[in-house]
Parts: C-alpha cells; sequence; structure tokens
C-alpha cells in the first residue's frame, strides 16, 4: 500500500484563498495614508499576483510591503507561502517563523509552517503546528487533513484516522487523495470494511485511480472475495499492464486457491518485466515447493540469497519450508541466521528455542532464547511459556 502525498499545490491554492477569506485588507478612506494603510494596499496586490500564479511580481510586492511595514506578519506570511511553493525550504521557513514571532497567533502562517514541516518529513514538528492551528479554530478541515497525513507518517495511524474524519465531517469535499489516504489509514488498521468505502468513493470519482484498485483489491482477497479481487487486478493492467504490484497481488490470489498453474504464469510475466523484485522469484519458488518440486524451489530461493544472503524474507520462507519437510538441521541453521539479522524479533527467537529444545540440542541455549522471546513479546507470553 502506498500513501499519497500528491497534495501541496491543491493545498496551497487552497490555503491562499482560505487566507484571503479569512483575513481581509481594510484600509480607511480619510486621512493620511499610513505605511502600514500603504503596506497593506500593496499585500492586496501581491495576491491579485499570487492568484495568477504571478509569483515573481507577488513576491517584489510583498518584499516592498515588508520593507515599508517590518512588523507586516501577512508580508512574511505570502512570501513563506511562495517560498514553500517554489522549493525553497529554508527561505520559506524564515519569512514563516518572521511572521510567527510577529503575530504568534496568526493561524495561517502555524498552518504554512505545519505544511512546510509535512513536505520535510519533519512530521512531529508539522504535528504540532498544525495542532497550534486547530487551537485557534478547530473549525479548519484542511488543517485536520494535513494533521492526518503528518500523524500517519508519524506512525499514529489511529490519530491519523480521527483527523481525517474531523476533516470530512466538515468538508466531504476533499480531494480525492484524501478519501484515499484515509482508506489506506483504515487498510492497515484491519478496518477493512470502511477502507472498501473510502477506496470505492475514489474509484466512484476516478475510475482509473491504480492505488486505489490495487488496494481495493487487496482487501477483497483478505475478506475472501477472491474473483472480485482478480477482476480489480486485472483492471489494474489494462489500464498498466507493466504494473508489477498488480501482477504479483494477482499471482497471490491464485497461489492462495491453489491455481497454481495461473500462479506460475503470471510471476514469470511480472519476472520477465522487473528481475530486481524479489516477491515473483520469491513465491514462483513456493509455487514449485506446492507443486512438490522442492529443487526448483530451493534453486529460487539460494538464488535470491546469493545476491542477498541477508535477505529476512527469503530466509524465513526456506525456514518454515525446512519445519515442514521435517528437515529440522537445515531449519535451525535458517532460523539461527534470521536471530541474528533479527535480534529483538521474539517470535523468531521462540521458533529457534522450541525447535532446538525440541531436538534436543544446545538446551540452555534454547531456554535463554524462549526466556528472551518473553522479555520481547509480552503479549505472547502464554505460548512462549510453553515453549
Amino acid at each position: 500500500m502506498k500513501f499519497s502525498a500528491g497534495w501541496s499545490k491543491k493545498l496551497l491554492k487552497a490555503s491562499l484563498l482560505f487566507g484571503l477569506l479569512c483575513s481581509p485588507l481594510t484600509a480607511s478612506n480619510t486621512g493620511p495614508i499610513t505605511a502600514k494603510e500603504r503596506a497593506s494596499s500593496m499585500i492586496q496586490e501581491g495576491l491579485n499576483h499570487l492568484l495568477l500564479e504571478q509569483n515573481k511580481q507577488a513576491e517584489e510586492m510583498f518584499i516592498k510591503a515588508k520593507s515599508i511595514d517590518p512588523y507586516s506578519e501577512q508580508a512574511y506570511n505570502f512570501l513563506g507561502l511562495i517560498y514553500l511553493q517554489e522549493g525553497l525550504f529554508e527561505k520559506a521557513e524564515d519569512m514563516l517563523k518572521r511572521a510567527v514571532a510577529i503575530e504568534p497567533m496568526y493561524p495561517e502562517a502555524l498552518r504554512n509552517l505545519g505544511k512546510l514541516y509535512l513536505r520535510q518529513d519533519r512530521f512531529d514538528e508539522a504535528t504540532t503546528y498544525l495542532r497550534r492551528t486547530l487551537a485557534l479554530d478547530v473549525n479548519q478541515p484542511y488543517t485536520w487533513y494535513l494533521l492526518g497525513m503528518a500523524q500517519y507518517f508519524s506512525g499514529k495511524i489511529t490519530e491519523s484516522i480521527t483527523s481525517y474524519e474531523n476533516a470530512f465531517s466538515m468538508e466531504p469535499n476533499l480531494p480525492v487523495e484524501a478519501h484515499y489516504n484515509l482508506g489506506v489509514a483504515y487498510h492497515e488498521t484491519s478496518r477493512y470494511l470502511e477502507a472498501v468505502r473510502s477506496y470505492e468513493e475514489v474509484l466512484k470519482q476516478e475510475p482509473a485511480h491504480i492505488n486505489a484498485l490495487n488496494n481495493l483489491g487487496l482487501v477483497y482477497s483478505i475478506l475472501g472475495e477472491k474473483d472480485r479481487a482478480i477482476d480489480l487486478f486485472n483492471q489494474v493492467l489494462k489500464i498498466d499492464n507493466g504494473n508489477i504490484k498488480a501482477r504479483i497481488n494477482l499471482g497471490n490470489v491464485f497461489l492462495s486457491t491453489r491455481d497454481l498453474v495461473e500462479a506460475e504464469k503470471i510471476y514469470r510475466s511480472a519476472i520477465s518485466l522487473d528481475q530486481s523484485d524479489i516477491s515473483p522469484r520469491l513465491n514462483l519458488g513456493v509455487v514449485y515447493y506446492e507443486k512438490g518440486d522442492f529443487a526448483n524451489a530451493r534453486a529460487e530461493w539460494d538464488n535470491l540469497l546469493k545476491e542477498n544472503p541477508d535477505n529476512v524474507r527469503v530466509l524465513s520462507v526456506m525456514g518454515s519450508a525446512y519445519l515442514e519437510r521435517r528437515e529440522y538441521d537445515l531449519a535451525i541453521e535458517v532460523f539461527k541466521r534470521m536471530t541474528e539479522l533479527m535480534p529483538e524479533n521474539g517470535s523468531i527467537a521462540n521458533t529457534l528455542g522450541y525447535l532446538l529444545a525440541d531436538q534436543n540440542k544446545e538446551l540452555p541455549f534454547a531456554k535463554g532464547l524462549v526466556e528472551k522471546a518473553i522479555e520481547l513479546d509480552r503479549p505472547n507470553r502464554a505460548t512462549y511459556l510453553d515453549s
């Protein structure tokens, strides 16, 4: 699954319009024109240029405005917005922080700082500034949307879902990528029916949205709707015949239904398109294994390990195959390597410990492994205590 960050230009324009609506610039019609009023007039002219995407002219007007009124938080904010749009992140940060220094409760500048840090993958800082923005006004759907993204990339997926749901409760017509991102968050937290609804909303608006088609196929596969999953992956391949993910996903459905002939055909087609992706090669070995052809299965896996001896995915599949075939010495060798590569994985430590004990080998070492597994993975203590 891939979370989408294709939001920046749309939201920059949206936030600009939001700022215009929320922060109108006014000037007195009587008496001599003050420096602040002249600066405000230049800011308004700069905004007109911004709306026409005439960034250079807009920048010139905002620079003039802040030279006339050095305490114009709006001039600094809109300069920061231009620099953010142009990818000049250091200059954007400098301007936006100056705006906030002048007016600490300026929501547009706070939100733009959050947006900047999101663009830079500085997710904790983005979260901080977006929360500060919402503390001033909770009714900001685009800010909730941005906060949801920052939380997702920080690994706080449940909080991300809440933020997205808040955004949609205020503005149902958010960009299609917001529906997609919420679907991914539901998907990753096993809220599959809600993920289906989100992905289907994406496809209602963009029927050729490849990532949504692929992910919806994955969800239906998990839910046991294999035919619907196959149809969705085939839809992807009609749009993009070279889509490796769709081919792998399609092969995996055939493998799970033990249609080994189709699975092999699909995996081979994926390999012919991209030999660097290990998934179809690894799974082709599984197809051989399921056919009872362990020699060819092992040959596929050995070739992958020659390219990368530390590939845990391949080692895991091989170790499980050796266990199933009761080739315990080979299984022990593989799981020992895995514990070296992943010393903090309780499940692997327990498997090796149990295997050694079952074979009456290296019993003190086996006991230490199981005890370590108990400490590393407390939710599964009961299973490991049995070991």
